[in-house]
Order: structure tokens, then sequence, then C-alpha cells
């Protein structure tokens, strides 16, 4: 016989299920990135939670283009249409447990088993949820156009096929760079019929500011951090040697050109695609709905007690989705950048 003990240490399951879901988000690289709002770059949407349905239908908005009207002009009739582009984010089953068999198993060892289970699936969660992120902004089968893709330091490097447009990234000219960001970040500004908007942050002085921000692999950030642009730029000599980025290896790694730059270590790296074998970085720029989160069940923690309380098994699961998100079959919110970048 099996049943679901209702109490964990004195927490309720459902305490105790918000508890689980909030430590997972926040050891998440992309958890600060992470909003309700069509301003966020990674959009979550909980409509499902509250409702039936396999998928959430995500509204994409567009930048307004439109000059206005000044002065004694009549505006009436002269209003521009707000343009939207939908897209659904399906929604699966997630699971992962664990189990302890036989109460010697907690006896043999001075630490507690149980919260060693909890946190072990904490873990997984959060490493799940970053991993599945990577791979829906990093996703080549769709949303590719040439307004949003740079391979290398150069435009001229693009090709219809992608295995193509890869070869060309070149070990001495093509890696990651001030020049190339700022490339990146004016064809997501100035590329294509639709622009992707940036993102907002809050100051520590309370205003918004837009920027975007960079996802990199850690052999393209330390090329850049031998950009000596880069270094004037993101290095004080009146900051103390603890508070540099060069120094203490905090995931943020600076600015350039309005352009946040975040290290994240499961970036793609395309091994023997480049010129002459060499290896390839896949880094994302990034701006408002890159991407959507969506949960049709928030992640809910469970114990169960097999054989007579010999066996304990410790379990989460939630419903949710992870998409990038595509207008019209190009990328919404992303720029992808490929750099060249061989290992140590």
């Amino acid at each position: 016989m099996t049943h679901t003990i209702e109490s964990t240490h004195g927490a309720s399951a459902q305490a105790w299920s918000k508890e689980v879901m909030k430590e997972y988000l926040n050891h998440n690289p992309f958890y600060n990135f992470m909003g309700a709002d069509s301003n966020s770059l990674i959009q979550t949407n909980e409509e499902l939670t509250k409702q039936a349905g396999d998928a959430i239908t995500v509204q994409l908005r567009s930048k307004l283009t439109g000059n206005g009207i000044t002065g004694a002009g009549t505006l009436k009739g002269n209003e521009e249409g707000l343009m939207f582009h939908t897209q659904k984010v399906e929604v699966d089953t997630l699971r992962h447990g664990v189990v302890l068999k036989g109460e010697m198993s907690e006896k043999r060892v001075a630490f507690n088993l149980r919260n060693q289970a909890r946190d072990a699936l904490v873990d997984w969660a959060c490493e799940k949820m970053k991993f599945d992120i990577i791979t829906a902004l990093t996703d080549t089968s769709v949303g590719r156009d040439r307004s949003r893709y740079i391979y290398g330091a150069t435009d001229a490097n693009w090709d219809n096929t992608h295995a193509t447009a890869l070869a060309k990234v070149d070990t001495a000219t093509d890696k990651l760079s001030t020049k190339l960001i700022s490339v990146a970040k004016r064809k997501a500004v100035l590329s294509g019929e639709r622009r992707v908007r940036p993102f907002q942050i809050k100051s520590k002085d309370g205003k918004y500011e837009e920027v975007f921000v960079l996802f990199a692999h850690p052999y393209a950030v330390r090329d850049l951090m031998e950009d000596v642009a880069f270094r004037e730029v993101n290095t004080n000599s009146s900051v103390a040697l603890a508070d540099s980025v060069f120094v203490h290896g905090q995931k943020l790694k600076g600015m350039w050109d309005g352009v946040m730059i975040v290290e994240c270590d499961d970036m793609p790296l395309l091994t023997g695609v480049g010129t002459a074998g060499s290896d390839v970085a896949h880094c994302v720029l990034a701006g408002a709905q890159a991407a959507c989160v969506a949960w049709g069940k928030k992640t809910n923690y469970k114990e169960e007690s097999d054989d007579y309380g010999h066996e304990n098994g410790f379990a989460i699961d939630e419903i949710r989705g992870v998409e990038k998100l595509v207008f019209n079959g190009v990328d919404h919110g992303v720029v992808n950048v490929f750099v060249s970048s061989s290992e140590d």
C-alpha cells in the first residue's frame, strides 16, 4: 500500500511546493529576465493554471513605427493600428523523483537525506528549465532569417544554408568583440521589416532603461575580455579589486553599446563547423519577448511512503512549455550570433 504524506518537516505540502518552485526559479540564470508583461525578455504565462487546455496563445506585439501628429494636425483617422501576431505555446507534464530505500540509508549518514532529496530535485528543476530555455532560444529550425543572424564579424558571411554560413566563420577575424556586438545590435534595431524591441530594466534610482542582453558561451566571453575597448569601458581604477568582473567571475560581464553581456555556461559550442574545422559558439542577443515559459500547473512537491514506511519517495511535477517566439516565420526577439571560439 502506498499513501501520500500530507506534511513535510512541519510545512504543508502546498507551502513546500511553493518554496520549491520559488527556489528553483531563483537559482535559474534566466530568472531576472523573466516577467509576465510583454516588455520582459522571457515572458511568463500562468493562464492555464486556472483553466483547461494544453496550449496558451501568446500575443506578440510589434513596435509602433508611425511619426505621430504634431501641432494642430488631426489625429482622428491617422491613428496607427497595433500589430499583433499570435503563437501557441504547448504545455506538457514534467516529472522527476528520487527514492530512499530502507531506514538504514538515513542511519548511515550524519546529514538529512530527506533534505538532500529535496535539494537534488530543486537542482534538477533549475538545470532543466535552464536547458529548455537555451534550447528554445538557439533553435535554428524555426525563425531563421538574414535579419536575425550574424555569422562572424560581417553580414557577408550569410548563406541560405546554415552549415555553409557556419563554415565561413574564421578563427582570426570572427571572435566575439565590441565591434561585433555593435553589429549585432544594429541588426536588431535596423534590419528587417520588424525591429527587435529592447528589454526594460529598472535602475536603482527607479528609472527604466532599455537594453539588449547577449547570452554568450564562456569561450566567447574569454575572447571579448581581451578586447581593449571592452576592458576600458568595464574596468575602473577607482573600483576595488574585489568588485571587478575581471576578478570575481560573476556571470554579468559588463555592458557595451546598450548590450548587457551575460556569460552562460551551456550555450551551444558547435565543434568542427567553422573554417578549417574550427569550433563556433552560438550566442544570442535577446530583446523583449524572445521566448515564453507557460505553466499549466505550478510545481508540486510530493512525498510517498511505501512498504510500511520502509521506503520513501520524493517527487516534483509541473505542467509547462518553453518556446522561442517567432513572428511570421522570423525570430521575434533574438539575433543569433555565431563566433569563433576555440578551446583553451
